[in-house]
């Protein structure tokens, strides 16, 4: 004989794994089959939503509310059962329909606590949506709660807690929390900080990517710190994890929907000061880094205008920074063989390499070279590259430093302050509006649904203008910041650059040119070389222009400060 006894899908979530017990959801387990066996129902059906947030992520992509509405839609039971309704979802533009999709296929929604929703008038739906408008409210004020404690401990310097980066272990810090439980901290694990450095340095020194950075750590059998081997995305998280200069980090990736992505540095919080005890790689150099990694998306070099470090592995030393001056066509690498024969008959075979005109080799019309030789390319720009560090040997940068220091502490600082307290005040301001929009839909406030929407609309868009401009004047105060780093390395290497370049390997003169060299252009009688500093604006003195003169005679032609760069033709 059929049962008669209605019959129940229980659908049980919980947000976050730590409420977990195994593979139970104990409590509303229990309360779900007390209150069944009460009504004198049946349970047929459970689903359980482990760790998924119902306020982040979509019903549409949460696989057990989408496996109970395939069972609604075929009759599979005729109650769905929750502890409270807010395990169904807390979106206010969403859980409402859901709900509602669910009574449309005649199954009728109940809950231990709340009881039995329905949707027989206007005020039922109007019920339904100031519950989810509720709890979507809570759910953000506890995100809001939640961001402000991690915010404040990450801006404190505290260890939030989790598993320790590369290059560091947990270590016990001495102090105890309310349960008693010993609280851990980060220390310098010496035997992998030193891989570390050795990852920034083959950036910094060389300008390896992160492929190549993967290959040599995997190629030397250096494992990652959970004993596995290293990944392209596992190097790029390290090379840009603040850590690593001494600063805890909080809101570097954001979640849409349950899909994380990395978030644009701007909007990461980062400790106030540097944490000495825990700094591996030098702040001027983990900037450096970023900068010379960043420089290589094409999408950022069109839209800013950002100098490439383009490193190539060429063994000629200008390849990414040298073109035909007669088609704006790439030099590229090519390599002759010669073979000669000896005075007792030896045959030998000689391979040169020499800088190739790109468009040529494509068809492109030219009436330039098709080669040219190393020795002579590379001798007659590097003899202009040393003179003009000559020149730059006797500057003084100490007082572009300090105005630059200046007018960030008593400009951008005082505006950026003055700018979060007002953000403040029209936080609080669009607070009070939000909490009289359930009033207003139930006719007990005196503002009006129409002018209460404008006027949020209003406040929300003042708050949108002001984020923006803190986060320009926030970038600008990083830019200086950087273009200062940029100035006093200069300050400190330009007498030993010379030196330095002498010694070094390829890699390493490949980024130091790049750092000096805009561009270099190649004709049949002539090298066009623009050399440039990262700071010229600021830098107070004329430089001169070798103009048309084959033996670099000077002309006393001075640039003006505004374009100062140092252009110099030298005659082939």
């Amino acid at each position: 004989m059929k049962s008669t006894k209605r019959r129940v899908g229980a659908f049980y979530r919980v947000s976050t794994k730590g409420q977990l017990d195994g593979d139970d959801i104990p409590m509303q387990r229990r309360a779900c089959n007390e209150f069944i066996e009460k009504q004198g129902w049946v349970l047929v059906k459970e689903y359980i939503e482990k760790g998924i947030s119902g306020f982040k992520v979509s019903a549409s992509k949460r696989d057990e509310i989408q496996r109970a509405k395939v069972d609604a839609e075929q009759k599979q039971f005729d109650i769905l059962l929750v502890f409270m309704y807010d395990r169904l979802g807390r979106r206010d533009d969403e859980t409402p329909f859901v709900m509602k999709w669910f009574d449309r296929k005649g199954i009728e929604l109940w809950s231990v606590k709340e009881g039995r929703q329905k949707f027989e008038d206007h005020s039922d739906d109007l019920i339904n949506y100031i519950r989810f408008w509720q709890s979507s409210g809570e759910s953000k004020k506890t995100s809001m709660r939640v961001n402000e404690k991690h915010s404040q401990m990450v801006e404190d310097g505290l260890f939030r807690g989790g598993t320790a980066a590369y290059g560091y272990h947990l270590v016990d810090s001495g102090v105890k929390n309310k349960k008693g439980k010993e609280l851990l901290k980060l220390k310098i694990h010496e035997e992998q900080a030193e891989i570390v450095r050795m990852m920034f340095n083959c950036v910094y020194e060389f300008g390896y990517g992160s492929n190549r950075i993967t290959k040599l750590l995997n190629q030397n059998k250096v494992p990652t710190g959970t004993g596995g081997t290293w990944t392209i995305g596992v190097v790029n998280y390290s090379l840009r994890n603040p850590i690593y200069k001494g600063y805890m980090a909080y809101a570097k990736r954001k979640n849409d929907d349950g899909i994380f992505s990395v978030q644009s540095k701007d909007k990461w919080i980062l400790s106030r000061e540097v944490i000495q005890e825990l700094a591996i790689i030098d702040e001027e150099i983990w900037e450096k880094v970023q900068e010379i990694r960043s420089s290589r998306n094409p999408d950022k070099m069109k839209k800013e205008g950002v100098h490439r470090y383009n490193i190539s592995k060429s063994p000629l030393i200008f390849v990414g920074l040298v073109r035909c001056g007669h088609c704006g066509s790439p030099l590229t690498t090519t390599y002759c063989n010669k073979d000669y024969k000896l005075k007792d008959g030896t045959r030998k075979k000689k391979v040169s390499v020499k800088y190739r005109c790109s468009g040529k080799a494509v068809g492109k019309a030219c009436d330039g070279q098709t080669l040219y030789a190393q020795n002579k390319v590379e001798g007659l720009v590097l003899e202009e590259v040393f003179k003009y560090l000559d020149q730059l040997k006797q500057i003084d940068f100490s007082k572009q430093i300090d105005d630059l220091t200046k007018k960030a502490a008593e400009g951008d600082m005082k505006l950026l302050k003055k700018l979060k307290n007002e953000i403040q005040i029209k936080s609080n301001e669009l607070t009070v509006l939000n909490a009289e929009v359930p009033k207003s839909l139930l006719g007990k406030s005196s503002f009006k649904p129409e002018l209460l929407g404008q006027l949020i609309d209003q406040k929300e868009n003042e708050l949108n203008e002001q984020h923006s401009t803190v986060i320009t004047l926030e970038n600008s105060l990083q830019e200086k910041k950087v273009e200062m780093s940029h100035l006093e390395e200069l300050k400190k290497h330009i007498p030993l650059w010379s030196e330095i370049f002498k010694t070094a390997p390829v890699e390493k003169q490949k980024m130091m040119l790049h750092s000096i060299i805009e561009k270099i252009l190649v004709n049949r009688d002539r090298i066009e070389v623009k050399l440039r500093l990262s700071l010229d604006q600021f830098i107070g003195y004329s430089i001169h222009d070798f103009r048309n003169d084959p033996k670099g005679r000077q002309k006393n032609e001075s640039l003006s400060v505004k374009h100062l760069e140092h252009i110099a033709r030298i005659i082939v």
